[in-house]
């Protein structure tokens, strides 16, 4: 059995944003996602930021993530319970 050889390990920090004082949002995407991983799911929920700095006509866009770790899957759906024919019948 050949081992596996290791060459990079990198450190990604978690970013964030901080609207600047008098800064106007211009508008705002956030989108989450679920990925299964082996012992539970990594959830990522991403931020589009459209903004303009005070006395600026210039547009600033800001994009980042947080993710974190759940043992258990967030997501459930919920269908509502429909009749059978014998209960509509009823």
């Amino acid at each position: 059995m050949s081992e596996e050889i290791l060459n990079n390990v990198e450190v990604e920090e978690q970013k964030s944003f901080v609207l600047p004082a008098g800064g106007t949002i211009i508008k705002k995407t956030i989108n989450m996602s679920v990925r299964k991983i082996k012992n539970g799911y990594v959830l990522r929920k991403s931020y589009d930021i459209k903004w303009k700095p005070e006395g600026s006509d210039d547009t600033q866009y800001e994009y980042y993530s947080d993710e974190w770790f759940s043992k258990d899957n967030p997501i459930t759906v919920k269908m509502p319970k429909e009749k059978s024919l014998a209960e509509k019948l009823d």
